[in-house]
This record gives structure tokens, C-alpha cells and sequence, in this order.
């Protein structure tokens, strides 16, 4: 009985130095998890140390020391890239169209115009949007809606942030020719990750609208919004932007519900539904407005 235990003890420990010690990472797998890490895409870099971990169970301590210091490398380079910037540079964009026409009993045209501009820094994100709807039937034009924006955000860290943003739109079939908006505040991220994130913003603004029935109001309102982002997959993007302007004549809300997906490279299809509710609208007008848009779109 002495001997068996002696024999087990010798066992065990000559065990222990192979359990704690942890082998190296393989070159190739090395190699793989740098170049994820310098795409500079988080969730490809998180997929890539999933696998490796997965496929090399003696090397999960070294695998993630490796993944540590890239990450620390890449987020370092990242930052001096941005404070390297001039203002010109770093932005990215994308240009929106959908149309479609019809003749003999029917006749129909429709146009569906878009164009983003982003630039995100370290301290300030710039981002434009311009949009165009106009739809015509039998001759007539039945449908005219035209909005353009500007936001500046200031990042006061990871989460929190300070905004300005100026808009303006016209859709003389919602009652009005033209409205502009003038607001800042305050947003905050309740979620940031690389699939999903969700950031709520609220602030004082300022409109002044111009109405088809020849009067033009200007009112203080108080505007909230909602901005929700979620990768599905890897080529499939739900988006959703709900914003409140509340003031005493006429409050409006608004929807705006996306869906693209990539098709090849820089080209995506994108469908998309717009809401927009006037609690006021002049001359009897329906309160609710709605917009749906397929449309392809190119990433530059």
C-alpha cells in the first residue's frame, strides 16, 4: 500500500509541471492572429482567438497574452493615426440609389437619392447625411421628401458625449416647405461592443417652419433621440434612429428602420422605413406619414 501511494504521489508530480506549463503559440496560428488584429476589425479579432484557443487548448495563456499586446500595439497606433489626421482626411462614405418606372395604364416614376458622409477622430465625430424622395404618378407628383443634416459630437470618453446638430427638410406633402432645426445636448452609450450598440442623446433645439398654407412658426422644443446599431452577421446590419422634437404648436416624431446586407465587396442592398408623425399637421392633413425604400448602395 505504501509503494501504491508512493508510486501515485511520483505520478502526480511529475504531472504538475506539464499541466501548468503552457506551450507556445504556434507560428502560424501567431501569424493568423496579427494579421486579424491589424484589419482592425474587433469582432474578426475576437472570431480568430475563439478558433485558435479552440484549436490549441496547451496554448490559451500564451494565446492570450499575444492577443493583449496586439490589441494594446493596435489601439496605440490607432490613436496616433488619429491625432495625425488633418481635418480633410479619414473620412468615409456612401452613396444611395433606388428608382423605378412604369408605363401604359400606370404611369409611375420613382427616385430614391442618398448620400452619407462620416469622421470619426479621438475626440470629434463628423457625420452628413443627405436623402431625396420623389415619386410622380399619371403626371402628377405625389411624393417630394428632401432632408439633409450635420452632427458634431464630442467625445468625452468611450461612452459619454456632447453634440450639435443642424438639419434641415421639406415635404410640402406633410404640410410644410421648409423646416430647419438647430440643436445640441448630451449623449450617452448604453451599449458599445462590436455587434450591437445602443446611445440615447437629449438637448434643447430650436425650428422654424415654413407651412404650404403661407405661415411660419418659430418654436423652443426639447429633442430627444435613440440610435441602435446591431451586426446580425457579418454582412447583415439592422440600424434603428427614433428622435423627438416636442413644442407647444406642432411635435414631431420620427422612425427611421434599416436593413443591409453586403452583396459583393462595396456594394450593398438596403431596405428601409421611414415614419413621421406631425401632431399637428395644417389643413387637415393625415398625422402619419411613411416611406419604405429599396435601394443599392456603394461604400467608398
Amino acid at each position: 500500500m505504501r509503494g501504491f501511494f508512493a508510486g501515485t504521489f511520483a505520478a502526480v508530480a511529475l504531472m504538475v509541471p506539464a499541466i501548468a506549463h503552457a506551450d507556445p503559440v504556434p507560428e502560424q496560428v501567431a501569424e493568423v492572429i496579427r494579421a486579424a488584429a491589424n484589419g482592425g476589425n474587433p469582432a474578426e479579432l475576437a472570431a480568430t482567438i475563439k478558433f485558435a484557443k479552440k484549436a490549441n487548448p496547451r496554448s490559451v495563456k500564451e494565446i492570450d497574452k499575444l492577443a493583449t499586446q496586439l490589441k494594446a500595439a493596435a489601439e496605440a497606433r490607432h490613436r496616433a493615426e488619429l491625432l495625425r489626421r488633418g481635418y480633410f482626411e479619414g473620412w468615409t462614405g456612401q452613396g444611395e440609389l433606388g428608382a423605378s418606372s412604369s408605363t401604359g395604364n400606370t404611369r409611375s416614376t420613382t427616385l430614391a437619392l442618398g448620400l452619407n458622409f462620416a469622421r470619426h477622430g479621438l475626440f470629434w465625430d463628423h457625420v452628413f447625411n443627405a436623402t431625396a424622395d420623389y415619386q410622380r404618378d399619371d403626371g402628377s407628383e405625389s411624393k417630394g421628401r428632401y432632408f439633409a443634416s450635420y452632427s458634431g459630437h464630442y467625445n468625452y470618453n468611450d461612452r459619454a458625449y456632447a453634440l450639435g446638430l443642424l438639419s434641415w427638410e421639406s415635404d410640402r406633402f406633410s404640410g410644410f416647405d421648409s423646416r430647419m432645426s438647430e440643436s445640441v445636448g448630451l449623449g450617452y452609450f448604453l451599449l458599445k461592443g462590436p455587434r450591437m450598440t445602443l446611445s440615447v442623446e437629449a438637448g434643447p433645439a430650436l425650428r422654424q417652419t415654413d407651412y404650404i398654407v403661407g405661415r411660419s412658426e418659430n418654436e423652443i422644443a426639447g429633442r430627444t433621440s435613440v440610435n441602435y446599431l446591431w451586426n446580425i452577421l457579418p454582412n447583415l446590419v439592422l440600424t434603428e434612429i427614433a428622435s423627438y422634437y416636442g413644442q407647444s404648436h406642432d411635435s414631431t416624431l420620427t422612425s427611421d428602420t434599416g436593413l443591409t446586407v453586403n452583396l459583393i465587396g462595396a456594394l450593398s442592398a438596403r431596405a428601409s422605413y421611414h415614419i413621421q408623425y406631425e401632431t399637428n399637421p395644417p389643413l387637415g392633413l393625415d398625422h402619419t406619414d411613411t416611406l419604405t425604400r429599396l435601394t443599392l448602395v456603394y461604400s467608398f
